[in-house]
């Protein structure tokens, strides 16, 4: 029974020994979830991006371009020129624009009309940028009204008044409004933001990418007899074959365990559950290491494996949701990533990162995923033994 375990230690130490395979399993993963999670970390974010012009100075300027960046419905960014907001605006950085004119201090003092221009893309009208900014606006013009005219009908002074009208506006009780969103889960949201979605993506993407290219090595052993000789000595074909299949096991679950520490410790990621994602994560490993062992036989030659596993691979992945969330892709596109075996991995972890759901809320995926491993393990099994045998 040890010969097994020592095919699995050898085929371990060898990708440790290869720099490409570390590459592919712990360089690559690590760049990929850094920067796709950091371009994505806004994702679920309520506020709407729009950019701001402020021409204007003084402490009133000050106010109302605190009130933009305070705002819980936009997002500001800060702009240099209108060139560059109306380049950004058609490039579609910004949802829109927001320009405070150069008179707008000394016009406000002055009791003067002013206005503030709203800068938007024709192509995308933005209706509800406009109603969010026209709230703000008119809420700040309204204490700016008010103290203009406490100040004509009193002896204090407009910023005495103004002081005192942002005070009573503190004072009162806003009007509250409850939101629902449907299509939102009770404990949490169907779309993760940042590392916590490019984690647990990137482990179900690299997973069975690597293991399915690790295809490439079992034909390249069987091209060169290493695997005929290692039948040669007193083992059987089954120990050959438990080896290779428990070798290919060890490397995905190191890839995975990898992934889950960089998650954890470099990037603050939560995977839920322990025991639901500990079992979701094994049993995926499982899938991908019984697919690795059905493609080393399918595939013909080493150079065959390499150039097909990418596209199918990257593919897959595609379909299942790895890159975005399945649920905005056409609903036949869904339908078609549900044939693999990412897209059940991939649900499973958004019930246990967004929904903080438990081992039974993930029994449907994870019996679609043992019964991927029940139809496609006996057949690499088979195939692997009877190129040994033959």
């Amino acid at each position: 029974m040890r010969t097994p375990f020592v095919i699995a230690g050898t085929i371990f130490r060898r990708m440790l020994r290869d720099r490409t395979a570390i590459f592919f399993v712990i360089l690559l993963p690590f760049f990929i979830i850094l920067v796709i999670g950091s371009a994505t970390k806004n994702l679920a974010s309520s506020r709407i991006p729009i950019g701001l012009v402020n021409r204007s100075s003084g402490a009133l300027t000050t106010d109302l371009v605190r009130a933009f960046d305070n705002s819980k419905t936009l997002r500001t960014f800060h702009v240099t020129s209108d060139d560059t907001l109306r380049k950004a605006l058609r490039r579609g950085t910004y949802s829109a624009g927001i320009v405070i004119p150069t008179d707008y201090e000394a016009s406000v003092r002055a009791g003067r009309p002013t206005q503030v221009t709203f800068v938007a893309d024709q192509n995308r009208p933005p209706i509800v940028v406009r109603a969010a900014v026209d709230a703000l606006v008119a809420r700040e013009g309204a204490l700016l009204q008010a103290a203009n005219f406490a100040a004509s009908h009193t002896h204090r002074s407009f910023d005495q008044t103004l002081t005192a009208a942002r005070a009573a506006a503190r004072a009162t009780q806003p009007v509250g409004v409850q939101v629902q969103t449907v299509g939102h889960a009770a404990k949490g949201q169907f779309i993760v933001q940042g590392f916590s979605y490019t984690a647990p993506s990137q482990l179900v993407l690299f997973v069975f990418l690597t293991s399915f290219g690790a295809a490439g090595f079992v034909i390249a052993d069987r091209k060169q007899g290493l695997i005929s000789r290692i039948y040669a000595s007193p083992t059987s074909a089954t120990s050959v074959v438990l080896g290779y299949g428990l070798g290919r096991f060890i490397n995905a679950a190191f890839q995975a365990v990898y992934i889950v520490a960089l998650g954890i410790f470099i990037f603050g990621v939560h995977f839920g559950d322990p025991l639901s994602a500990f079992v979701l994560i094994t049993l995926y490993v499982a899938v991908s290491t019984a697919f690795a062992m059905l493609a080393g036989t399918v595939f013909r030659t080493p150079e065959q494996a390499s150039s097909l596993v990418p596209p199918i691979g990257i593919g897959m992945a595609m379909l299942a949701g790895c890159m975005w969330p399945r649920f905005i892709m056409p609903l036949p596109m869904q339908r078609l990533g549900q044939l693999f075996p990412q897209a059940w991995a991939m649900d499973a972890f958004i019930k246990l990162v967004a929904q903080g759901g438990g081992l039974r809320s993930i029994l449907p995926q994870l019996a679609v995923l043992a019964a991927f491993l029940v139809v496609i393990l006996p057949i690499a099994t088979w195939r692997l033994r009877r190129s040994i045998v033959a």
